[in-house]
């Protein structure tokens, strides 16, 4: 429990949010937001917005009731892991969509990293106990291939190659509607959705972080397509942002447009069964079918695995291909 109580004499037009960050280091600004809208924090005696432009002379309350800390390390859980490859250095994991890649706010079990530690002793730890041996990540809907490092040495040795860009990625996808060109490249830089900042989009402005892709269209039918893309960089969301960036979102893909509102754009028959299909469709067509990386301590060798296109968009396709106009 957190309670404080302090009169302002020097934060006069400060934002009341703004100044407890400074005030309440460990706190993040969206805890310090849901404290202030829940009647958590009180100036003179009422409750505020975070908007709400302290006075001198002013009087905070706080009363919060803080979470107990948890124990920085893993519970091991057995969960299936397909190992695609495996040395003294590296295990690359082909992982199912739905798995979260480590422990988070909402997932704080059955995670990739929780059966990592069950079924591997050495795991690096360059990121923390909570994400051992884990050095890139795909989203949780995302399936296919992840590289893990069990020891430091190769964690740094993976993380190189992806700082340098040596690593070459290659994702499937499922997009809606028709692509303007066979093949080309989306570039820009990503920014935070002001309205949404769990989102990215792409921006014309000089913020944010730089991000390429190329695309190569493998079949084209007259509502969706199949797509291969290649990043150059790794950005968050990069695929799914660049894909949506040209309106033609993932199908599945709720967060950049591409999930059920999107078959309202299609003629009638290809919207009623679109729709029913994304209904019980439980992610976004979005697979990372191979990588190839150089391999540590053999002299330049390189190494490219490939993980198969998941049976669930096989099985998705064809269920588009039949039911076109």
């Amino acid at each position: 429990m957190i309670k404080k109580s302090f009169q302002i004499n020097d934060s006069s037009n400060t934002r009341l949010d703004i100044y407890l960050s400074s005030l309440l280091k460990n706190q993040s600004r969206n805890k310090i937001k849901s404290y202030i809208k829940n009647s958590s924090v009180y100036v003179n005696g009422e409750s505020k917005k975070p908007s709400y432009l302290l006075q001198n002379g002013d009087k905070i309350d706080i009363s919060i009731e803080t979470e107990k800390r948890k124990s920085n390390s893993l519970n091991p859980e057995n969960i299936d892991l397909n190992v695609l490859y495996e040395d003294e250095n590296i295990i690359a994991i082909d992982k199912q969509s739905g798995v979260v890649m480590h422990p988070g706010v909402k997932n704080e079990s059955a995670t990739l990293a929780n059966g990592l530690v069950y079924h591997f002793e050495s795991l690096s730890n360059v990121n923390g106990l909570e994400r051992q041996g884990i050095v890139h990540r795909l989203d949780a809907e995302t399936s296919g291939i992840v590289l893990i490092a069990k020891t430091n040495e190769s964690h740094k040795w993976l993380a190189e190659q992806f700082k340098n860009r040596t690593i070459k990625k290659v994702y499937y996808a499922i997009t809606w509607g028709k692509w303007r060109f066979k093949s080309g490249k989306i570039e820009g830089n990503m920014i935070r959705k002001k309205s949404e900042p769990t989102c990215f989009e792409l921006t014309s402005t000089g913020e944010g972080k730089y991000s390429k892709s190329t695309f190569r269209v493998l079949r084209q039918y007259s509502n969706f397509a199949c797509v291969e893309f290649e990043p150059y960089t790794g950005r968050t969301h990069q695929i799914r942002v660049h894909s949506s960036s040209f309106s033609n979102p993932i199908f599945g893909d709720n967060k950049y447009g591409g999930g059920l509102k999107k078959s309202n754009e299609y003629s009638n028959e290809f919207r009623r069964i679109s729709s029913k299909i994304i209904s019980r469709f439980k992610r976004h067509a979005l697979h990372a079918t191979s990588i190839e990386f150089e391999l540590m301590n053999l002299n330049g060798k390189r190494l490219k695995l490939n993980s198969p296109i998941p049976d669930e968009l096989i099985e998705l396709e064809k269920r588009l291909s039949f039911n076109e106009n």
